[in-house]
């Protein structure tokens, strides 16, 4: 048998301490290989996810902020109370709306004006003078006329409701206090008399061809508690033929999280 002696004469610089200490010495290049490649691993397996993201979001534009176009104090969101059969019941316009020539703006109200205020049932509503600027954001304006022999008292902003396909979009009614001229637009009482009619200008950043152009729309103006009045879009029956506008189904090219500013009523400029 050969003794430690032997083995150092026979191998020149053999330790037996030093094999041992050896054969525990880690191996540093094999375990930093083995992290790069489960981090790359990982950025493989995410690559996939990432581009989902990029493709759902891609084509969508986001709605304007409230303040390049207005100084509203007062977003309200424009989905109904749940349970009010009244607002989802709709009711059509009966004759239909036609926008009256000329037009009779409404006055001011004076503070001693005794009158009831408007019903919707008082008032013929129409959309008109449909525009669309910058290529992707539209305009409109809504007219009340008061159809009835009795004054009655407007004023305020008007509270609207859009739906497509049968429900109610999710979006946003911004009051404004300037128009888009940035021009005050006062909240004041309006007294409609007869064959008079007030107005209120909306505007919106359009989503393109990420909205829906196919699904009908249907615009329901309410006044009060319960009461409301489908305005006739493109489309209804009802619509009176606007040669500047729309003839899609849907002239509101909006989706869910879109906003809708408007302006107070004020006195139809025509």
């Amino acid at each position: 048998m050969e003794t430690r002696e032997d083995m150092s004469l026979l191998h020149p610089g053999w330790d037996p301490g030093r094999r041992r200490q050896d054969r525990r010495r880690p191996r540093r290049g094999a375990t930093v290989a083995v992290l790069v490649l489960v981090a790359v691993a990982a950025v493989v397996a995410l690559l996939p996810f990432r581009q989902a993201a990029r493709t759902e979001d891609s084509g969508r534009e986001p709605a304007f902020p409230a303040e390049t176009l207005s100084s509203a104090p007062t977003p309200v969101e424009s989905r109904p109370p749940t349970g009010n059969p009244e607002w989802d019941a709709g009711s059509p316009q009966v004759p239909p709306a036609v926008l009256p020539t000329p037009v009779r703006p409404a006055t001011a109200a004076p503070a001693t004006a005794e009158a009831p205020a408007c019903r919707v049932d008082d008032l013929s509503l129409v959309v008109h003078g449909w525009s669309t600027w910058l290529g992707a954001n539209g305009t409109t304006t809504l007219t009340a006329t008061n159809r009835t022999s009795a004054s009655c008292l407007l004023g305020g902003w008007p509270e609207l409701r859009l739906e497509q396909g049968g429900r109610p979009l999710a979006l946003t009614m911004q009051q404004s206090a300037t128009d888009l001229d940035h021009r005050e637009v006062p909240v004041a009482r309006l007294l409609l008399a007869p064959g008079t009619s007030a107005s209120s200008t909306l505007w919106w950043r359009g989503y393109g061809t990420a909205a829906d152009h196919a699904a009908p729309q249907r615009l329901t103006v309410r006044l009060g508690d319960v009461e409301r009045r489908l305005v006739p879009l493109p489309g209804d029956p009802a619509y009176a033929p606007d040669p500047d506008g729309p003839d899609s189904p849907a002239p509101f090219d909006l989706i869910d999280g879109g906003t809708i500013s408007l302006t107070p009523w004020r006195p139809a400029a025509w």
